[in-house]
């Protein structure tokens, strides 16, 4: 008898495999529970998730300007390190400054670039820190984790300081940050800094403790998180300086009138001279550095479909004119289905802050805004400095803000589709709006990822679309028929197109910001008349003089062939856990093809998907994250 069940045990055990190894998707996977962002607004393009060289060659348009591009690179993955470097070349071959021009011929307004290579691409040290796209040791989650790369949108905490930060907003500029994330059973701490040349010096800090852990490994002591918070601009810029020569220092807000004096001097002084190197303005710096603390606590947990947590924050600015905000919210992850998995995240928060404070101060376009605050340029005879417009400068004629204590709310929905597991993503999409009650607070996003279409037969296409709106007047006045043209509208797009297994099409068009002046000399304007429309002749007659902004929203279209190789090898198991080993640690926004595996289960495709998490090999509590480093 015991013989007879032991065959029968194995000619069950045969008659399974032969149905698996017929079906393979018959072989039962648990589904691992999604958790984390889904998506990433702010992301610039894609790039192989694949060991990968190649050599890109296509027009790049900038504004009016076109260049020839010539991009050489290459990416190397292993399990616990990752490698990738390129040597982007742009070469003028249109020169388009007199485009608009109505009086110049079309000889004049086409002139040849004579392929000069684009000198706002390595004007600055930090420009050469591009040619590391990134290398990272570890992946984001682990106990250890260390990145240098080109600074996907980052956050830290619940966003109440940095949220979906951007270094590389401007066209003109680039820069390469570090992040450095470390954690145990009991405490973590997250480091970020925007610049490995410390040219410039946006640095945050998040340091976390579970205190109970340290007296019980019961879950819910374990579910308990406290953190403290640090994040400052070492080189903010708080005024713009005139930069005549003759040390007259900052231009001030108010004060000014078109035209002259009866002894014919000007009684505008609102004109300012650029840098003669970058044709940004010149600025007199300080710190602009702010401290909070944080508490969460993960009260529903319901086997891998259910995750939700409260949180509360407290945030001060230490420099002068700083004031604070808090915020009570909820965070929950959902998800849903076994083979195809519905992930949802859903955040709702309550805010409240007083004058001399604005949530999220470091966010998307920080790094054009603390130049140019354009959305109080209608307060004042000038456009002020982010610093001037939230905290004051009333040496400068910029006063402080006087709305007194102000309410709020931050709603925030993301889903993404995967296949199985968060590896398989398949299309994703998110949006945000916060407001408040005072003028200028309405913050909107929306984001848009489809990595699916590269299974289809058709073509190997993905693509991504972010639309952007900060600090916008008021929400009914969001949703206009400027929506898509107006100023503040940011727009940032890009798609990988597989035509064969050597050669790829990669395109980005963006809506984004860079300086609307150049450098003094052939070509370039070095002056800025700063007025804004509330300049005027002594009379009260509005100024009829033309004002500039310092930096101008424009179209940017990126366009090339590549000509490589992507080292895939699709046999199975082994190389399906490479990839998710290299779909961990790739720091950048990047896509890759999907092709079929003996498994059943595709190819990664986590196009906006930085730097996942790792999840858990087993459905345990969420006892040993570390929560507060995963930004809400």
């Amino acid at each position: 008898a015991e013989a007879e069940a032991s065959e029968g045990s194995q000619a069950n055990a045969e008659a399974t495999e032969e149905a698996e190894s017929a079906d393979p998707l018959a072989k039962s996977v648990e589904p691992k529970f999604i958790k984390g962002h889904l998506v990433h607004p702010g992301t610039r393009e894609y790039l192989s998730r694949f060991d990968h060289f190649g050599l890109r060659l296509g027009p790049d348009l900038i504004d009016t300007d076109l260049y020839a591009k010539v991009d050489f690179g290459f990416a190397i993955y292993t399990k616990s390190f990752a490698l990738s470097m390129h040597l982007p070349l742009r070469l003028l071959a249109m020169d388009g400054g007199n485009l608009g021009s109505t009086s110049a011929s079309i000889a004049e307004r086409l002139q040849f670039g004579g392929m000069k290579i684009r000198r706002q691409d390595w004007d600055e040290v930090p420009d050469y820190g591009k040619l590391i796209r990134f290398l990272t040791i570890g992946r984001k989650e682990e106990r250890l984790f260390f990145s240098i790369n080109t600074m996907r949108p980052a956050s830290i905490g619940h966003g109440m300081l940095m949220d979906k930060y951007q270094a590389n907003i401007d066209v003109d500029r680039s820069m390469t940050g570090v992040l450095f994330d470390a954690y145990n059973d009991y405490a973590g701490f997250q480091l970020q800094m925007n610049d490995v040349t410390m040219i410039n010096q946006v640095l945050g800090a998040l340091v976390f403790w579970k205190p109970l852990s340290l007296f019980s490994d019961d879950t819910l002591a374990k579910s308990l998180s406290i953190g403290a918070e640090y994040i400052a601009d070492f080189k903010a810029p708080k005024c713009i300086s005139v930069n005549d020569g003759l040390d007259t220092g900052c231009v001030q807000g108010d004060g000014h009138f078109a035209g002259n004096d009866v002894q014919g001097n000007p009684l505008d002084n609102t004109y300012v001279y650029v840098d003669k190197n970058t044709g940004r303005p010149v600025v007199e710096t300080g710190i602009v550095h702010a401290i909070g603390a944080s508490a969460e606590f993960k009260f529903a947990k319901v086997g891998r479909y259910v995750d939700y947590k409260m949180y509360s924050t407290f945030h001060k600015f230490l420099n002068e004119g700083g004031g604070n905000g808090v915020s009570f919210g909820l965070l929950g992850r959902l998800n849903a289905g076994d083979r195809w998995l519905n992930a949802f995240r859903i955040r709702t928060e309550y805010r409240s802050f007083t004058d001399g404070f604005l949530p999220s101060y470091f966010d998307s376009l920080y790094e054009v805004t603390k130049y140019s605050f354009a959305s109080k340029s209608h307060e004042h005879q000038v456009t002020p400095t982010k610093y001037q417009a939230i905290f004051g400068d009333s040496a400068n004629g910029f006063n402080p803000e006087q709305f007194g204590r102000r309410h709020g709310y931050n709603l925030e929905f993301s889903w993404g589709l995967f296949k199985q597991e968060r590896r398989n993503k398949k299309i994703a999409l998110g949006f945000g709006l916060s407001d408040s009650t005072g003028p200028d607070d309405t913050n909107f996003y929306l984001h848009l990822e489809v990595p699916w279409l590269g299974q289809l037969p058709l073509l190997g296409l993905q693509f991504f679309a972010t639309y952007m709106r900060t600090n916008a007047e008021s929400l009914s006045g969001l949703f206009q028929s400027d929506f898509v043209t107006h100023p503040g509208a940011v727009i940032l797009s890009g798609l990988r197109l597989e035509v064969l297994p050597f050669l790829f099409v990669n395109a980005t068009y963006a809506r984004n910001f860079r300086v609307t002046r150049q450098p003094p000399g052939p070509g370039g304007n070095g002056e800025y008349h700063l007025a804004t429309d509330q300049l005027t002749y002594t009379d009260g007659t509005p100024s009829e003089l033309v004002n500039d902004t310092l930096f101008e929203n424009v179209h940017t279209m990126f366009i090339d062939v590549e000509l490589g190789w992507e080292f895939t090898d699709d046999e199975g198991d082994e190389e399906e856990e490479a990839i998710a080993d290299q779909e961990e640690m790739a720091p950048e926004a990047a896509a890759v093809e999907e092709a079929p595996v003996d498994s059943g289960v595709s190819n990664p495709s986590e196009a906006m998907e930085p730097t996942p998490e790792a999840a858990p090999a087993t459905d345990e509590p969420a006892t040993d994250e570390p929560t507060q480093a995963d930004p809400a």
